[in-house]
């Protein structure tokens, strides 16, 4: 069985301007940066391509 992959989008941080194929949109996507730190992104729309936007940074505290 092969999954369906669909194209993802990301705008700003550090993945500016990427795209990928997933198989998976969580409404939130975390991104390991220097420091400790993870970019957080959000996704702005329900069907692909999906659209991450950069929203913040996060340490290990529980932001959602």
């Amino acid at each position: 069985m092969s999954d369906i992959k669909f194209p993802i989008e990301f705008i700003g941080g550090s993945k500016d301007g990427e795209a990928v194929e997933a198989t998976a949109a969580p409404d939130y996507f975390e991104v390991q940066v220097e420091g400790g730190f993870k970019e957080v992104y959000e996704r702005q729309n329900n069907e692909p391509p999906f659209v991450y936007v950069q929203i913040g940074y996060t340490q290990s505290e529980t932001w959602k």
